[in-house]
């Protein structure tokens, strides 16, 4: 039999359940707790209801010449005795002689003789200057009562207010059943209010769950329109994102394929061409020896394609094993100028760089994607190669520059992918390399067309610690 775990059933219904059971819990919780607090709360200011209640009768309590109690005026608040009345609430007075004989009393409703005769004995037994709390269970009936021994002109006698706990039960059902009247339909509204919520919270993910199949089968050209400023909203803004980034990616190995398949296809066809020719002897002595010369170029060029695109991938794929150490990027381009100015005598390289601008990083990677940089500026450079270094908050920015034609507009987007090249670019690896190396490092390279000239702008961490 399969295991019910709740973390297997649909997201709405994860909701919809928990919050059901929360607010089932907290409607038995109500049901148990609440008229507990309410007898609590009734049998608390009913105590202090009828301790105000006998100072303000003991004001008006009178005898008449042979003891007897005079009729006391009802002293309640007049609003207190319509909301007593709507309850069929009161407070009952007994007044007693100092033998126990009963002077008068002032009820809604006679009690039986024996109750009578035990309020009297708990009012007695308690000290006369005190006024008693006190609670007399009779089995049927219960009372919740205040007491104390008083004087009038030197004739002493028990007064004794009380109230039947029978009736605060009744208060105490009258409030628990309007309260269950009022709750019951709140939590019917609130579960329907649960199960709206539910399917709209689980709505858009499964939006983003079709979504996500249809990535998985390469369909790329679907809107994700989805206006929310919550975490679902952000979610799929994720999810847009990758969703052209996939689609970019998807577009650069079609065009990677293309592009490898023709700088593999044209060095190989060379090849074979002429291998097929020296074979058949059809070429011989000096076109032999050309043949010859034209097999090992293009084997050369081959070597070099497959080298890069080696190194490619294993800068990508395993950035984690850069040796890092201490790099002087200015005396690195020191080193450069005086290694790659042969290529182009007649650019004049203009540095301006601090004395010493140490970060941490693999000097060698850095070196190869430095190369790649300044022979791509140097191919395209009139007269003039500007190379500018500084550290920026915690990152080291070198910018290098030429005088030459701006970078085609349409190229400049793809400019770091594999094999894109512009009309004089030879493989279209030594930039990809190079943007491979700096996000290995945790860095940056953008290119751009200034007004005089193409500019390619690196920033890399001064201290990076590897990933």
């Amino acid at each position: 039999m399969t295991k019910f775990r709740l973390k297997n059933l649909p997201l709405s219904r994860q909701i919809l359940i928990l919050f059901m059971l929360l607010t089932t819990v907290l409607g038995i919780g109500l049901g148990i707790g609440y008229p507990f607090a309410v007898k609590q709360y009734l049998v608390s200011n009913t105590y202090s209801l009828l301790e105000d209640e006998f100072y303000t009768l003991s004001e008006h309590i009178t005898f008449n010449e042979h003891n007897e109690l005079l009729p006391v005026p009802a002293a309640a608040p007049y609003f207190l005795q319509l909301l007593l009345s709507r309850y069929e609430y009161s407070f009952d007075m007994i007044v007693y002689a100092e033998n126990g004989k009963e002077l008068g009393s002032r009820s809604t409703e006679r009690i039986p003789l024996s109750d009578s005769r035990e309020l009297y004995a708990r009012a007695a037994s308690h000290p006369g200057n005190v006024l008693q709390h006190g609670t007399l269970d009779r089995g049927d009936e219960s009372y919740l009562f205040v007491s104390k021994r008083m004087d009038y002109h030197g004739f002493p006698y028990y007064m004794v207010l009380f109230s039947k706990e029978r009736e605060l039960n009744q208060i105490n059902s009258i409030l628990t059943r309007q309260f269950l009247l009022i709750f019951s339909p709140l939590l019917l509204v609130s579960w329907l209010l649960a199960v709206w919520f539910s399917g709209y919270l689980s709505r858009p993910l499964r939006i983003l769950e079709d979504l996500c199949k249809k990535i998985a089968r390469r369909q790329f050209d679907i809107p994700l329109a989805m206006d929310r400023g919550d975490e679902i909203g952000q979610l799929a803004r994720s999810f847009d994102s990758m969703k052209n980034q996939l689609k970019e990616y998807d577009e650069s190995q079609r065009h990677f394929i293309q592009n490898i398949s023709h700088e593999l296809k044209t060095p190989i066809m060379a090849i074979q061409g002429y291998t097929q020719g020296l074979r058949e002897g059809v070429f011989q002595g000096p076109q032999a020896e050309k043949g010859l010369a034209i097999i090992m170029e293009e084997s050369k060029r081959l070597e070099k394609v497959v080298g890069q695109l080696l190194y490619l991938t294993k800068i990508e794929s395993v950035s984690q094993m850069m040796q890092l150490g201490r790099v002087d990027l200015a005396e690195m381009m020191q080193l450069l100028k005086q290694r790659l100015s042969v290529l182009n005598p007649n650019v004049e390289w203009e540095l301006n760089l601090p004395p010493s601008l140490l970060i941490e990083a693999d000097g060698e990677q850095l070196s190869t994607a430095f190369v790649n940089i300044l022979e791509n500026q140097l191919r395209y450079a009139r007269s003039r190669l500007m190379i500018t270094g500084r550290v920026i908050g915690q990152n080291a920015v070198i910018s290098i520059a030429n005088d030459g034609p701006p970078i085609e507009e349409a190229l400049l987007p793809h400019l770091f992918q594999r094999f894109r090249k512009g009309k004089s670019g030879k493989h279209g690896l030594g930039l990809a390399i190079a943007r491979a190396v700096f996000e290995a490092h945790k860095g940056t390279i953008v290119a751009r067309n200034d007004p005089d000239g193409p500019c390619f702008t690196m920033t890399i961490p001064v201290g990076f610690k590897g990933s």
